[in-house]
């Protein structure tokens, strides 16, 4: 590697990682550095479903964002795994959307026409057939939404596979090296101070989640992120406990290949307290045996907690900051794990001055909010 890498990656997520490996494997020279473990915080904590939960209430430029990376997964992962020895259970599941009162009704409608409308499969079932495809549904449902081409994956082992490919390709990985601010001449960032010494390079991606405001201010940037937490359960069940994604409302539930079935997720204005709270379990149990009563007798393997990094408009900061050599790749909230695949790209076609694959506007780190938190 040259003495100054071409680019210092900020962040062991799967942003971090991912931006990592699409760097190096155009050729340029990378550093990745992450403050703690590789993918242990967001990127680990997540539900691993490839869709948004409410695609159909999102910001056009954020659905437009997330269906975009959707194509590109299967590919992705494909390339991944060729590389990588590792397995990330990518399947197409399929998800169900469980409706149970009014409000899931007309939230179901309003999704059934978004899909409708973008071309995607989407199929009504009445609660019979709903009932035969998932059994274990409460038999207080009334209907469901059917959708056929949402993917899940086991997150967790995503960035370090990542990682790994990255340093396969010539990157340089350091975990356990927190960033603490950035080096910089008048106008431009040169690169980073860690806990392990300077670190210089031509250009600095900042890919850090929750922590990247913090990062950010610094050098007297004023990015609104901050961190919402959110809890997960995960229980034991047998394998074909449900076969599906089973969503209802804000609570989901993932089935794995070897039973194992994620309850999900709390959504919390909670600072940067990564903290499992009796409340927590208390309301994703409650609502889990609501919506399969069966799953109120599984036993609790475990929960946890992650820190999302949200922005005020929900959409990312993705771009350049006005800052010369500082690429911003941040503020993804519940999407990181979905938008990965397409945020490397941006990354590298910023970097390497090619045009990005989508317009860029929208997510600009340099959009103004009202006064207020982020």
């Amino acid at each position: 590697m040259a003495r100054h890498p071409d680019a210092v990656v900020v962040g062991g997520g799967i942003i971090g990682c991912a931006a990592a490996w699409r760097l190096a494997a155009e050729g340029l020279s990378v550093v990745l550095v992450e403050r703690g473990e590789i993918g242990r915080e967001a990127s680990w904590a997540a539900g691993g479903i490839l869709t948004p939960v409410h695609l159909a209430e999102y910001p056009t430029p954020l659905a437009s964002l997330c269906t975009a990376s959707m194509r590109l997964y299967e590919p992705w992962v494909r390339e991944l795994r060729a590389l990588v020895p590792f397995d990330p259970e990518y399947r197409v599941t399929g998800m169900l959307v469980a409706v149970f009162d009014d409000a899931g009704a007309a939230a179901a409608r309003t999704l059934e026409e978004w899909k409708r409308r973008h071309g995607q499969p989407v199929e009504r079932l009445s609660r019979e057939e709903a009932l035969a495809l998932e059994p274990r549904l409460a038999p207080t449902l009334r209907e469901a939404l059917l959708l056929p081409d949402i993917a899940q994956l086991r997150n967790h082992r995503m960035a370090p596979a990542l990682a790994e490919a990255a340093a396969r390709r010539g990157a340089e990985i350091r975990a356990q090296t927190a960033v603490t601010g950035f080096l910089r001449v008048p106008g431009r960032i040169t690169g980073v101070k860690t806990s392990r010494g300077d670190l210089y390079a031509g250009t600095t991606v900042l890919a850090a989640g929750a922590w990247s405001g913090e990062l950010a201010r610094t050098v007297g940037l004023d990015l609104r992120v901050r961190p919402v937490r959110g809890q997960i359960l995960l229980s034991e069940a047998a394998p074909g406990f449900c076969t599906r994604v089973v969503l209802e409302t804000d609570t989901y539930f993932v089935p794995r290949l070897d039973g194992r079935l994620l309850i999900g997720s709390t959504v919390e204005e909670a600072g940067f307290d990564r903290s499992v709270t009796l409340e927590g379990v208390r309301h994703l149990s409650a609502r889990a045996a609501a919506i399969l009563p069966d799953s109120a007798r599984l036993p609790l393997l475990g929960s946890w907690a992650g820190l999302r990094p949200a922005t005020p408009d929900r959409l990312p900061f993705l771009g350049r900051c006005g800052m010369e050599g500082l690429i911003l790749a941040t503020g993804h909230f519940r999407n990181g794990i979905l938008l990965a695949p397409l945020t490397a790209g941006i990354v590298a076609d910023l970097l390497l001055g090619r045009p990005p694959s989508v317009p860029l506007e929208p997510f600009d780190p340099r959009r103004t909010f009202p006064p207020g938190p982020a």
